[in-house]
């Protein structure tokens, strides 16, 4: 049977009364534009509130585990728990892709299953949340459905910041290499541009990959170099 709305809501922990809401959160840009809408058509503007809604609520969380911690303890962990990979694995679990509305090029390139994608409809989909009940069941349906993700953060059993393990690598005392990324090339409108990194070591390309922004590809091209690295130079650390 296919998966419906319905069963993300009993999946999710929330039924909307607004459903339309519900469906805008999973209207992708090229969706609308394909369909002659406005920008406005599309879950970006929802994304915008998730993603101060997601800070605000995990913020609050990490603060209140640990009445100890720092700032900057505080900040590099929530980036752990909402950056685009975490939010990602949400997604998939909850089987958002399945109900994404894209524009048929996105689809048949795989769109419903990008980790940007993905995250962007979380993020989306909380803003809904949002303005359907307020910030308090908000609050709730993150922490549901983000528990295992903020356990394991704390616990230190995430591990995201590819670049800069990379160049912990490349500096061990050993053996060091100079590690250089660059972005190589730009794609797509203003709405939905893509970039395409590449990362060297001592002058020798160890990958390539395209994100949402730089940032992005920049760490998702470091996450492939991490294993050419090693099995150019090994791990003498």
């Amino acid at each position: 049977m296919a998966y419906t709305f319905d069963d993300f809501e009993k999946n999710f922990g929330y039924e909307f009364k607004n459903k339309d809401l519900l469906k805008l959160a999973f209207t992708h840009t090229t969706y609308v534009f394909e369909h002659h809408g406005y920008h406005y058509d599309s879950n970006q503007r929802l994304e915008f509130i998730g993603d101060a809604v997601l800070d605000l609520v995990i913020g609050h969380k990490l603060y209140d585990m640990d009445p100890k911690a720092d700032e900057g303890y505080l900040s590099k962990t929530r980036s752990l728990i909402v950056c685009e990979r975490s939010l990602a694995t949400v997604a998939r679990k909850l089987r958002i892709g399945e109900l994404l509305m894209l524009g048929k090029g996105e689809k048949q390139s795989g769109g419903d299953d990008k980790d940007s994608t993905l995250s962007d409809v979380v993020e989306s989909v909380i803003a809904a949340v949002y303005f359907d009940a307020g910030f308090e069941e908000a609050e709730r349906v993150i922490l549901k459905n983000l528990s295992d993700i903020i356990n394991d953060a704390v616990s230190g059993n995430i591990f995201l910041d590819y670049k800069s393990r990379l160049l912990e690598l490349a500096q061990n005392k050993g053996e060091q290499h100079t590690v250089t990324f660059e972005i190589v090339d730009e794609r797509g409108p203003a709405h939905n541009k893509e970039f395409e990194a590449q990362v060297k070591a001592d002058g020798i390309v160890l990958a390539k990959a395209v994100g949402k922004s730089k940032k992005d590809a920049e760490q998702k091209c470091a996450q492939i170099a991490i294993d050419e690295y090693l099995k150019l130079f090994g791990n003498k650390k």
